[in-house]
């Protein structure tokens, strides 16, 4: 298999995997998150069952774990016949069905616990522990195997990894909310308790920080007088991207909780947060380039470095 075909499977897997965010947070804000009341099958003695809209919403989300599952299955095997080999990318692939088989089973659990909110969000991370697997995996099967050097700076370096870690907190405090909010996925289901403008302010502040530190490292590669030399007006480009979808889904956040929390816009509200947690984990992956480049153009990793620390271009010193 050529990379080019491996890297549309792993795509493949990476929108499925996003997909089946969506769907399952569409069973849940329908309430139809027990209509199917066993597991795996979805009534006592019956696998399919449809005889209500609840189970059918449940039953096609159910069904779309086969797809999930078989695009995960031929990331792996994939892997395994591209040609050059990448251990790299066979233990990212084999990542994905074991996070698969892990939300099958999770799954489970959180029919026969009634849908316990603690079962709910554990179901809801796991699928962002997924999603993440496949951003890397996607990014990783379009790059050139090797060591890697990072292009920025140490600071502009922690300040992503910072900002990759509030993104992954806000997938924790926002189930937080979830979970005490209306949206139980079934009428009989338990709730956290907690009072909602305190979860809420929780998770809000959490997206103030985050999006403070996007702001700061984004106006210090902005003034950075070595981003064009690194080729990194891509990354100023992913850069604006992450900041313009967190925007978005801090507006739509703040606008759902003044509406009341409406089902329509925690949907869409779950499609912000896996596009924000992806597109934060792509950008971090995008301020490293391959040593190799440097190596063909004459230029020592080490030398390149010392050189950017002082000021004296590469080009100059070739």
């Amino acid at each position: 298999m050529s990379p080019r075909t491996y890297r549309i499977l792993a795509v493949a897997a990476l929108a499925l995997l996003a997909t089946i965010v969506v769907t399952g947070a569409a069973v849940r804000l329908t309430g139809s998150g027990l209509g199917c009341s066993d597991w795996p099958n979805c009534e006592e003695g019956e696998f399919l069952a449809a005889s209500t809209p609840n189970q059918a919403i449940e039953q096609v989300n159910r069904l779309f774990t086969g797809l999930v599952s078989l695009s995960v299955i031929a990331a792996v095997l994939g892997s395994l016949r591209r040609r050059p080999y990448r251990r790299d990318l066979v233990w990212l692939s084999l990542g994905l069905v074991v996070g698969v088989i892990g939300q099958i089973v999770l799954g489970g659990i959180t029919v026969l616990v009634d849908l316990h909110p603690l079962a709910v969000a554990g179901h809801f991370v796991l699928s962002m522990v997924l999603v993440s697997n496949a951003v890397v995996l996607v990014w990783r099967a379009g790059r050139p195997a090797g060591p890697r050097r990072v292009v920025v700076d140490r600071t502009d370096l922690r300040l992503s990894r910072s900002a990759v870690l509030l993104a992954c907190a806000l997938m924790l405090s926002g189930p937080l909310v979830t979970g005490s909010g209306p949206h139980a996925g079934d009428a009989a289901s338990p709730r956290f308790g907690w009072a909602i403008p305190d979860v809420v302010r929780i998770h809000s502040i959490n997206m103030w920080i985050f999006l403070v530190v996007l702001i700061v490292l984004m106006v210090r590669l902005a003034r950075n007088p070595h981003t064009a030399r690194a080729g990194d007006e891509r990354i100023l480009r992913r850069g604006t991207t992450v900041l313009s979808v967190v925007v978005a889904q801090g507006g739509i956040g703040y606008l759902q909780y003044e509406l009341g929390i409406p089902a329509w816009l925690v949907l869409l509200h779950i499609v912000g947060a896996t596009l924000v947690l992806s597109s934060t984990v792509w950008f971090h992956l995008g301020l490293s380039a391959p040593v190799v480049a440097d190596e063909e153009q004459g230029v020592p990793p080490a030398v390149d470095d010392a050189l950017r620390r002082t000021g004296v271009s590469a080009e100059a010193f070739r």
